[in-house]
Formats: C-alpha cells, sequence, structure tokens
C-alpha cells in the first residue's frame, strides 16, 4: 500500500512538473515583458517609481483596446466558419467511406490524408499557384469552355482563408467519424424505420447521438487549429484581417511591442483553454459511447444513387482541393526564361538550389533534418515518462471515473493552449545566450511532447498487466518491466508516433520564423522566402523536397499503425 501511494504521487509531481514545464514559456516572456526597461519606463509615472499597478496599466489598456477586440472577433469568426465548412466538406466522406466498398476506396482514404500530411505554408503556396489569376483553375475552366470569371482576389478575403483552412482540415473529419461511423450498429436505424421514420428522421433519432460526441471532438480540435493559425491566416488573412496568433508574431517581430503580445497571448490562452477543455471533455464522451460498437460493420455495395454520390464527392474533392497539389508538383518541374516565357520541363528548379556557394536547399535540408531528429527524441523522452506517469497514476490508484479521464485529456492538451509564437519568445529569454538551435529544438519539443505522450499512454494502457505483474513477480524492478515489457510491446507505436512527431517539426515555419529569422534556415523557412519573392517555381521544387520529407514520415506512421 505504501509504494503504491508513494507511486501515485511521484507521478502526480511528475505530471505537475511537465505542466509547470509547458506554462514556464508563457511565464518568463510575461516577467520579462513587465520587468522590462521599456515596459517599466511606458508605466513608471512623473514620480519615477514603478508600481506594480503602473506597470499593469499597460498590460491592462493593450488588452482592453480597439485593435485587440477586432482581432479576436476576426479570429473566432474564421475559426468558426473555417470549423463549419470543414465538417461540411468532411462529413459526406465520412459516410461513404464508412459505409459503402467500392474501386478506389484505399486510395481516395489515402489522398484525403494528404493535406493534413503537408505544412500549411506548401498548402499555402499549391492554392495561390491554382487559384490565382493565372492559376491552373482559370486554365481549366478555360479548356473545357467554361466561361472565364472575372478574377476578384477570392484567396487574400475571408473565405478565400476559410476555404483554405477547411481544405487543411477536412481529412481529421473523414478519418475521425468514417472508423467510428463503420463500427455503428444498423439496428438502431433499422428499428427507427420499422417504427415509420423517414431516412433523415432515422438519421437523426438512430445515428446523430451516437456520432455526436466525435463529431463534437473533431469539431473542437479543428476550432482550435484554425484558432491558433499562422501561416494560413498571415498570407491570405493580411486584407481581411488579423488573428490573435499573427497579432503576436507582428508585435514581436516588426513593432517589437512586448506588453501588446502579452496582452493578445493572455487573452489566446483564456480562449484556447475553453477549447481544450471542450476537446477534452467529448473526447471522452465519444470514447465512451463508441465502448459497445464492437467490430467495423460489413459494408454494402453502393446503388446506382449511392454511386453516383460517390463518384460526385471524389470528382469534387480531386479538381477542387487535390488539384492545387497536383500544380505545385507540376510547376516544380517547369522552367521558364521570364515569368511569361514559354514553360519547358525540367530539373533547373532544383539545380539552382543545390549548386553553387550557398546551397540553400542542401543547408536547409540539413538543418531540418537535424532540428527534427534532436525535437522528436527529446519530446519521445518526455512524452514516455508522461506516458508511463499516467499509466501508473491509473494502475495505483482504485477506480479512476469520469473526472480522472478528464483531467488526464486536459493535462495533455494543455500545452496546446499557449501560443506558439509566446512559446517561442519565452525560451529564447529562458536559454538567452545559447545557440538558436537549441532554442528552437526546445521550442519544437514543447510543441510535439503532448502529442507523444496521448499516443504512447493509449498503447501502455492497452498492454496486458498480467505481463507486468508476472515481471515483478520475478523480482523484475519498475525500471526492468519497462525496458524488458512495456517498450518492446508497444515498439510500434513508439516508431509510429516519432514518425508523427517528425513529419510535425520538418514542417513547421512559426518557431524558426520567430526565432531564426533569416540566420538559421529550414525548408519551411526556404519555402517562405522564395515565395515572398515571387520565385514559385523554385519554391514548389523546395516544396516537393518538404512534402517528401512530411509525407514519408506521415505514410511511415500509417503502416507502423497497422502493424500487430
Amino acid at each position: 500500500m505504501r509504494s503504491s501511494n508513494f507511486q501515485r504521487e511521484a507521478s502526480w509531481v511528475f505530471l505537475a512538473s511537465l505542466v509547470a514545464l509547458s506554462l514556464l514559456p508563457l511565464a518568463a516572456f510575461g516577467f520579462k515583458t513587465l520587468g522590462s526597461v521599456d515596459g517599466v519606463a511606458e508605466a513608471v509615472g512623473a514620480t519615477g517609481s514603478a508600481q506594480p499597478e503602473a506597470l499593469w496599466a499597460t498590460l491592462k489598456s493593450a488588452l482592453l483596446s480597439e485593435s485587440t477586440a477586432k482581432t479576436l472577433r476576426f479570429t473566432l469568426a474564421q475559426a468558426g466558419f473555417s470549423t463549419l465548412f470543414a465538417l461540411l466538406l468532411g462529413l459526406p466522406g465520412a459516410y461513404l467511406v464508412a459505409k459503402f466498398s467500392f474501386p478506389g476506396r484505399k486510395l481516395f482514404l489515402s489522398l484525403a490524408a494528404v493535406p493534413f500530411c503537408l505544412p500549411p505554408l506548401l498548402v499555402v503556396l499549391a492554392f495561390i499557384l491554382y487559384y490565382g489569376k493565372t492559376g491552373w483553375f482559370s486554365s481549366l475552366s478555360t479548356i473545357l469552355g467554361i466561361p472565364k470569371l472575372e478574377y476578384s482576389g477570392i484567396l487574400y478575403t475571408f473565405w478565400g482563408l476559410v476555404l483554405v483552412h477547411a481544405f487543411y482540415n477536412f481529412p481529421l473529419v473523414i478519418q475521425n467519424l468514417g472508423s467510428l461511423w463503420s463500427r455503428l450498429p444498423s439496428s438502431r436505424v433499422s428499428a427507427a424505420r420499422t417504427m415509420g421514420a423517414s431516412p433523415v428522421k432515422a438519421f437523426f433519432v438512430g445515428t446523430l447521438p451516437y456520432l455526436l460526441p466525435a463529431l463534437l471532438q473533431s469539431a473542437s480540435l479543428i476550432f482550435l487549429f484554425c484558432f491558433f493559425s499562422f501561416t494560413i491566416v498571415l498570407v491570405f488573412g493580411g486584407l481581411a484581417g488579423s488573428t490573435l496568433e499573427v497579432g503576436i508574431y507582428r508585435a514581436l517581430r516588426f513593432s517589437n511591442d512586448r506588453s501588446t503580445a502579452l496582452a493578445l497571448a493572455i487573452l489566446q490562452t483564456f480562449v484556447a483553454l475553453a477549447c481544450v477543455g471542450s476537446f477534452a471533455f467529448f473526447s471522452i464522451r465519444s470514447f465512451n459511447k463508441s465502448k459497445g460498437f464492437g467490430a467495423p460493420q460489413e459494408r454494402g455495395r453502393p446503388g446506382l444513387a449511392a454511386g453516383f454520390s460517390i463518384l460526385i464527392y471524389m470528382g469534387f474533392i480531386l479538381v477542387f482541393f487535390l488539384g492545387p497539389l497536383a500544380s505545385l508538383a507540376v510547376e516544380a518541374f517547369t522552367l521558364r526564361d521570364s515569368r511569361l516565357g514559354a514553360a519547358r520541363f525540367g530539373f533547373g528548379n532544383f539545380a539552382s538550389l543545390v549548386v553553387g556557394l550557398r546551397r540553400p536547399l542542401v543547408t536547409a535540408l540539413i538543418n531540418s533534418l537535424s532540428i527534427g531528429l534532436v525535437a522528436t527524441a527529446a519530446a519521445l523522452v518526455v512524452g514516455f515518462l508522461a506516458a508511463l506517469a499516467l499509466t501508473g497514476k491509473k494502475r495505483s490508484s482504485a477506480g479512476g471515473g469520469k473526472g480522472s479521464e478528464l483531467a488526464k485529456s486536459l493535462f495533455l492538451s494543455l500545452p496546446l493552449a499557449v501560443s506558439p509564437a509566446i512559446v517561442s519568445a519565452g525560451w529564447s529569454s529562458i536559454l538567452q545566450g545559447k545557440s538558436i538551435f537549441l532554442i528552437i529544438a526546445a521550442a519544437e519539443t514543447a510543441l510535439v511532447w503532448p502529442f507523444v505522450a496521448k499516443s504512447l499512454e493509449s498503447s501502455l494502457s492497452a498492454l496486458e498487466l498480467s505481463k507486468r505483474e508476472a515481471a515483478r513477480t520475478l523480482g523484475a524492478t519498475g525500471l526492468v518491466s519497462v525496458l524488458s515489457i512495456e517498450i518492446p510491446a508497444i515498439l510500434p507505436s513508439v516508431a509510429s508516433t516519432a514518425a508523427f512527431a517528425f513529419s510535425i517539426v520538418a514542417g513547421d515555419v512559426n518557431i524558426p520564423l520567430v526565432l531564426g529569422g533569416g540566420t538559421w534556415e529550414t525548408l519551411p523557412l526556404l519555402l517562405y522566402r522564395l515565395s515572398s519573392s515571387y520565385r514559385f517555381n523554385e519554391a514548389c521544387a523546395v516544396g516537393i523536397v518538404l512534402a517528401l520529407l512530411t509525407s514519408v514520415a506521415f505514410f511511415m506512421k500509417e503502416n507502423l499503425d497497422d502493424l500487430p
């Protein structure tokens, strides 16, 4: 009993330490801002004494300003509409892949997952090439005989921003709801139809109540992603408005207004905490609802109406959402002597980036690989220890219940509520004077370890307790049991999680842009620099390399997940 209590207390101490570590960058940035010379100079009155009330007055002024309110309204509006559009786009796909077996189904699932494994900056470039004024979509419309509409610059409006966000997030709806929908027993719908309900009413009575928790879970996560959107808003939202995250970046990078950055970060964190709580709550509800669903139901062959719907939906996705990615691939191998010159096929865009003195593509690739490997390794260590602490607390406590599950889910989601820009600036303050590589690695680790912990905790929880107990009965210590029993048993999950964490780090532009700028260039930063200089073909070449790097890691994860 004493050993069990000690294990439970040690787990709580470690988990509390990780929570404190997650909030440390925000606290460090806040203390430095409020105690900085500039902050004091702004806040101190004629008396020359720095009163705490005066110091906080500057922060309060920034927090309650009209510009902050406008930024908050825009952030909530774009995240809300983006979530709604992603759900509307993903729900038909989730239904079709869950209920029907048709030729090309697996290919469609793979293609639908492509946007989710690509960095946002790559998606931005693809949409510019496809939907721009002289883009591929305009040319395709001309070939098909569709009257050419006057270009209105929709990409750089509020609705263009929503369109890109919906494209980037709708695969999450297909993945989450599709797998759950396929396991939902048909008896509930059949019972409703037997009692005279129409197909629509049968769906609302027999299907929707059981899908609703998973639907709201997906909506919460998509809203959180769009709420923190940075790259897409930085490029497309400039004329329409700015999100809190972009506002934080601009305050830090261009105006050096740390008080405004801190005010926006505090406001953003409070709203994000509500999103995180919602996601954690509906995750538990979804899990509990799906416990009795059992194995996936046998998929039927589509009839005429269903087959036509599948063709229409797949065609729509291919033309409007996967078309931009195809245009990116073609442009990478397209050479022109001038912007409007004749096009020809070749590898010149790649050659110009790998030859010469600087060789920016080679340098950026090495930087991305090194930071990705180091941050992934660190996140694996932290995430695995957190997963061990969570499963150890579960084993050493009697029961647990819904409150315990909710607390665990909240803990794993808490770091997602802190702005990546503030995480970057906070670690820069903590590790002031250290190498830029170390600071970026620390910030990237803080970004991905919650995903690692969540995945590994699920794998550890699924292990049979008998194996652990047998090892302990034979005299194995806790460390020996972990090394000899638990790690080998979840090795495929560890490799899968590492691949996913690496793809996130390698494709991230937020943290390197805030910290590195032009001094330490990764592949996403090189892509950003080339796109900003309108060197789109060379940017596409970099994009192909970056896409291969992140996609290989992502699909490696998918294959490893299928291992027994």
